[in-house]
């Protein structure tokens, strides 16, 4: 039985050290690499990496594997996610009740992204996931060759204090850290919209992961870390492993004495780019519809474009048929005309009739003049 429970951890750092925080990272090792990569991670720097780990990439084992080697340096703090989490409960507890359901998760997985942690497991063991059945044959010896994987997520902290800042996958439930001991390992990893809900200014800041930072607004669609400095609130989840915009940020706080006005981030994505070669002006009022707010009515069907209502805010735009699910529903979709310069690196997500659906410096919008390849 492997037992999971809160644990707060406090933790002194030196002046001296850059402090760099990142957060699910969600199987996507290559990400993970290269954005350490980008910052030059060395040993004089404080990694955090905030919850979530695995799931949703295509290399779940390869990432904790990673994570693991890189704590053998002893500068790397890993926290425990909701993710991390669940998974190690569920393997412990499947079941022929169970063990459907949890396939048919595997099978979303597989053709979402072409793997999941339990098929990783599973094949390194030499098993094959064809079915719910194939699922508890390999229960056992899963458990057996990975005791060491998964005592190290389940001993992970799910709480780390340091002199200014604190970290939590989801969010804490009281103001004092210490009394968030008495709380559940999922209310606190698993606090959806914890800088919205929380009716705490915390003393210092807490940093998060867990809610991608783009379900904070309704207008406009950016991927990049939120500082509230009302409520002393850092959230940095850029999506990684959910949708193809997404990024994986790295916070860097220069030194454990620094003022937050210093906290820069990192990016990274694999996404290919191009280069503006025209001006464009931005668009005012722009709409941002999310998986939280993403009914529609469609009021004409086109052929690339349908015409619907947003029934959250009753506004009425043109769609991409490539957004609409269900005749009903809208993927992460925004009208958002961005601001470009001639000269401008974008990323590029798709290409329509009217022009393309990019990203600028983390902010998703549409560009609808001339480019050239960068690659």
């Amino acid at each position: 039985m492997i037992q999971i429970t809160t644990k707060i951890q406090k933790m002194e750092i030196e002046s001296g050290k850059r402090i760099l925080v990142t957060s699910d990272i969600h199987g996507y090792l290559s990400y993970f690499k290269n954005i350490l990569e980008k910052a030059s991670f060395s040993e004089n720097d404080v990694l955090f990496i905030v919850g979530d780990m695995i799931e949703k990439g295509p290399d779940n084992l390869g990432t904790l594997r990673y994570v693991m080697e890189l704590c053998r340096q002893g500068n790397v703090v890993p926290l425990i996610g909701n993710v991390d989490a669940y998974r190690l409960q569920l393997i412990d507890g499947l079941s022929e009740e169970n063990a459907t359901d949890f396939y048919n998760y595997i099978l979303r997985l597989r053709k979402w992204i072409g793997s999941s942690f339990y098929e990783e497991l599973a094949a390194e063991c030499g098993y094959a996931i064809n079915s719910p059945e194939d699922i508890l044959l390999a229960k056992q010896d899963v458990i057996a060759h990975f005791q060491n994987e998964f005592q190290f997520l389940a001993n992970l902290p799910t709480v780390v204090e340091t002199q200014n800042y604190i970290f939590v996958h989801g969010g804490l439930r009281e103001k004092e850290v210490l009394a968030n001991e008495r709380k559940g390992l999922f209310e606190l990893t698993k606090f959806d919209a914890f800088m919205a809900k929380t009716p705490h200014v915390f003393d210092k800041y807490v940093t998060v992961g867990h809610w991608p930072v783009a379900l904070y607004n309704t207008s406009i669609q950016q991927l990049n870390p939120i500082i509230n400095r009302d409520k002393k609130i850092i959230s940095i989840d850029g999506g990684c492993g959910l949708k193809k915009e997404a990024q994986l940020n790295l916070l860097i706080i220069p030194d454990i004495r620094c003022s937050v006005d210093e906290i820069s981030y990192l990016s990274y994505d694999s996404i290919p780019t191009i280069r503006a070669l025209d001006d464009q002006k931005g668009s005012e009022s722009p709409l941002f519809i999310s998986w939280i707010n993403r009914e529609i009515k469609i009021l004409e069907k086109g052929e690339e474009f349908s015409y619907v209502e947003h029934l959250q805010s009753g506004r009425k735009l043109h769609i991409p048929n490539t957004y609409i699910q269900k005749d009903a529903e809208c993927s992460d979709y925004t009208d958002y005309i961005l601001p470009v310069k001639k000269g401008d690196k974008l990323s590029l997500l798709s290409k329509y009739s009217k022009g393309c659906i990019v990203k600028k410096n983390g902010v998703i919008g549409w560009y609808c003049g001339k480019y050239e390849s960068n690659e």
